[in-house]
């Protein structure tokens, strides 16, 4: 794929595209509505060939201006270049400048993936070794762990948990928490400290579970890696339990997959990541807490809803964007998608755009289609 900066370049590219590619390339069936006019690229907008994602030509900057000359019936515009026509789909075009391009053939993130969640075969993969940093979805071995504590054992769903004061030291105070925060001697079960790190993604709570299962959050880190490792995890070093942007704490879309394949085993896992909302009840320090998901696939009204959706792990910092970890079902298959490092952008259509759920929601009609 070509991403081509100047005018000319833009130009000598897509006369090239028509002398050597132009002759093999099988016309798509499509009627055309003559109209005119100059709308302008969204960024990252595609041009194609023909009005079918497999022609691909060109990608473009943002803010180039176009001449419309038609409109197909299966969604592109048809514009000119020097006389040659190519076509742009309607979701890349704006009236607008400093617009985002609805991406056909590539996913608008740094990383993404989706594969088969039981056999481990990616049907799409884009940069998905590449290092970055994973932010809250690196709860998801946080949680695979205490899942491994609970299989073994060790821990029950029911057992009481007392909030240490060094589990709640060093996290920093803008960390995500659920309301009102765990406090020093606040007691709570297991299970309602898996909910918070799972729904609202809550850094206190992965200390408290991480010295309940391992006596110290140190220790429970080194189990982190080392699982990791046993899965084939590459690219990935965990520093801390949760997630905050620290130095030296990274990992890869593929290394996300794996980690979720293998907590997708347990029924308990996919059992809280499904849920909307739940009511941790009083404790000893506070009242009931209402937990909602941060999931907006799992939300009927919130614009990215997916019937398909099991459930998933959002994160975001400033340091790594925003990212998403998802399961999905239909009556074929289970898959598992990943997004790192996406953005919230404004389309073509003047819309605001949470990418890590609109992208995802791209991946899981690629992953579950046929």
């Amino acid at each position: 794929m070509k991403y081509i900066r100047g005018i000319k370049g833009l130009l000598t590219l897509l006369v090239m595209v028509v002398f050597l590619g132009g002759m093999t390339t099988q016309a798509a069936e499509f009627k055309v509505t003559p109209t005119g006019g100059v709308l302008y690229t969204g960024k990252g907008a595609e041009v194609f060939v023909q009005p079918d994602p497999s022609t691909l030509a060109a990608v473009f900057p943002g803010d180039f201006p176009v001449q419309v000359t038609g409109i197909t019936d299966n969604g592109y515009f048809q514009v000119s270049f020097n006389g040659v026509t190519y076509y742009i789909h309607g979701k890349a075009l704006s009236v607008t400048t400093g617009t985002q391009a609805y991406k056909l053939n590539s996913v608008d993130a740094k990383a993404a993936l989706v594969g088969d969640a039981d056999s481990g075969a990616l049907i799409y993969a884009q940069n998905a070794t590449d290092r970055l940093a994973p932010a809250s979805t690196t709860k998801i071995m946080t949680a695979l762990l205490v899942m491994d504590a609970i299989s073994s054992g060790k821990i029950a769903l029911d057992t009481p948990v007392v909030v240490s004061p060094t589990a709640l030291a060093g996290i920093p105070n803008d960390a995500s928490h659920m309301r009102p925060r765990l406090k020093a001697g606040e007691v709570m079960n297991v299970l309602g400290l898996l909910q918070a790190v799972m729904m609202v993604s809550d850094c206190h709570a992965c200390n408290v579970l991480a010295e309940t299962v391992a006596g110290s959050v140190d220790n429970f880190v080194v189990m982190m890696n080392a699982r990791a490792a046993a899965l084939g995890c590459t690219e990935t070093n965990f520093v801390n339990t949760s997630g905050y942007p620290e130095a030296n704490h990274y990992s890869n879309a593929y290394s996300l997959f794996l980690i979720t394949k293998e907590a997708m085993k347990y029924p308990l896992f996919e059992s809280i990541i499904a849920q909307t909302e739940v009511i941790i009840p009083a404790t000893n320090m506070a009242n009931e807490r209402k937990l909602e998901t941060t999931n907006a696939l799992l939300t009927v009204d919130s614009g990215y809803y997916n019937p398909y959706a099991v459930g998933g792990k959002t994160g975001s910092a400033s340091s790594s964007g925003l990212c998403f970890v998802s399961a999905a079902r239909n009556h074929k298959k289970t898959v598992i998608s990943v997004i790192l490092g996406a953005a919230t952008n404004t389309m073509s259509d003047g819309t605001r755009q949470k990418q890590q759920f609109a992208e995802t929601n791209k991946l899981i009609e690629i992953g579950l289609a046929g």
